[in-house]
């Protein structure tokens, strides 16, 4: 992995507005030393934050991973205009992609390295550094929670899901040193236990929550849990899932729920369990989230509902998710439009990104109790006290379905809560579930749309090894491509 050899460089870069200037003054002005940065806590909690600004970027968390979940699945789709959506994006809603030509595919992967490559620097030498012993700790629990949540990013972005071949299936190279270059893929098994043990170690070091306002903006015990429960749920061992789901619920509980008069997607709102701070100082502006489904302040707008999608918010009653409905560009209110700025500004995108809420909890408890690790009837009671909060009459939308129609029922609500937050496509896929998508729902949207449909066992509907990575080391292509 070429990309890792200026490490240094980049981290330099990151600290160096932390650098004292009698610090740099022990070394030549354009060198920053290694030994002074690795042995320093301080600067060791300064790359940290940086990492967490890695994630949020626009290659990542901040525009791509979000945007190819909604577009490729079957609830969003592009508008087409004169100089948006760009091409690579295109690659990716038509499914075209390839080793050659991965859409956007190449950026996340680099990105999403770039942290673990930080991530890494942090892990393997904040023992050794001079600081704080408990602080060391917080530091090391955060950064372990991290790498496991990329890796998990890119198992369930770049690999086949568990579903189609469990853990006989290509996993990833796992870079878990800064000195080390590694080109040999593991298996998906080695790949989920390195991101299982990574969170495990983490859960250890972290102290519990404190629940302050803003607290969320870093990686808790809480936070972690909530992956977790992710993370198993991908992996299909539905008792873990249900088990960390259900300690997460029990730390915050129903009344933390947003309700029909509550649900705004504000900073730190009462749903946050993880989330990206987003300031003015790294403000995505028009690359960033907000500016690409919002048409308002010289947004983008690129991205607005499906048909599909608009019936499916007009089902219940008062629904506060319908609420967010807005104007688009071909004049229908099909902007879907969670994610505005705050008032005192900062760019098109002055807002946090939501990593992991609540309302997924429950989502993901109802899931793997339904798939047997709970029964129906607990489901059901899970499912439906999302769904009290998001009617206004819930009487007539109460969940009563058991068995494959209960199993339904829940996929349909993760669509209508967990839009635009990086699920859509990935719920298909880890399904298995075909995804068909109506030619006439997306027309004006610039491409071909003689065959949007794609099997969920195409290896289209994951992404190729970016084609320099492989002629660059070496590595395995993925199977199919």
């Amino acid at each position: 992995m070429k990309i890792f050899k200026n490490s240094i460089l980049v981290l330099g870069l990151i600290v160096l507005q932390g650098c004292s200037k009698d610090m740099l003054n022990q070394s030549p002005d354009h060198v920053i030393s290694e030994k002074l940065v690795l042995n320093s806590v301080e600067k060791l909690d300064k790359l940290l934050t940086g990492s967490y600004n890695e994630i949020s970027r626009n290659t990542y968390l901040g525009r791509i991973l979000y945007k190819r979940a909604a577009v490729k699945g079957t609830d969003f789709r592009f508008v087409k205009t004169t100089y948006n959506p760009r091409d690579y994006e295109l690659i990716g809603y038509k499914y075209e992609e390839n080793s050659n030509s991965s859409g956007s595919c190449e950026d996340l992967w680099i990105q999403s390295f770039k942290a673990i490559n930080n991530l890494n620097l942090i892990i393997n030498n904040i023992d050794t550094a001079e600081g704080d012993d408990a602080k060391k700790q917080e530091i090391l629990g955060e950064a372990l929670g991290l790498r496991g949540m990329v890796y998990f990013d890119l198992a369930r972005t770049f690999a086949y899901p568990w579903i189609k071949a469990g853990a006989s299936s290509q996993g990833l190279p796992l870079k878990l040193s800064s000195e080390e270059v590694v080109i040999e893929r593991s298996d998906l098994g080695a790949t989920y236990d390195q991101i299982i043990l990574d969170m495990q170690s983490s859960l250890d070091l972290l102290e519990e929550n404190s629940w302050d306002q803003g607290s969320t903006k870093y990686l808790t015990k809480t936070g972690v849990k909530a992956l977790l429960a992710r993370v198993y749920l991908y992996k299909q061992d539905w008792e873990n899932a249900l088990k960390y789901a259900k300690e997460v619920i029990a730390t915050r509980g129903a009344n933390n729920l947003m309700g029909i008069n509550s649900y705004a997607f504000e900073d730190y709102n009462s749903e946050s369990i993880f989330e990206l701070s987003i300031t003015s100082q790294n403000s995505l502006g028009s690359n960033g989230l907000g500016a690409q489904f919002d048409l308002k302040d010289g947004g983008q707008g690129d991205i607005i509902a499906t048909q599909t999608f608009v019936d499916l918010l007009s089902v219940y009653e008062g629904d506060p998710r319908a609420a967010l409905l807005e104007e688009d560009k071909e004049g229908t209110q099909h902007a879907f439009v969670k994610y505005t700025n705050r008032s005192d500004g900062g760019g098109l995108s002055a807002h946090n990104i939501p990593v992991i809420r609540l309302s997924e909890m429950y989502l993901t408890a109802a899931e793997a109790a339904a798939q047997g690790a709970g029964g129906d009837t607990e489901a059901q009671n899970f499912l439906n006290t999302l769904i009290e909060k998001r009617t206004t009459n819930f009487s007539s939308n109460k969940v009563t379905e058991t068995g494959e129609a209960l199993k339904n029922r829940i996929a349909e609500e993760r669509r209508r809560e967990l839009a635009l937050e990086g699920h859509g496509v990935y719920d298909y896929i880890r399904r298995g579930k075909d995804i068909n998508r109506p030619a006439d729902e997306h027309e004006n949207t610039g491409v071909d749309i003689s065959n949007l449909d794609i099997l969920a066992t195409d290896n289209r509907t994951i992404c190729p090894i970016p084609a320099s990575e492989v002629e660059a080391t070496g590595m395995e292509q993925t199977q199919g491509y």
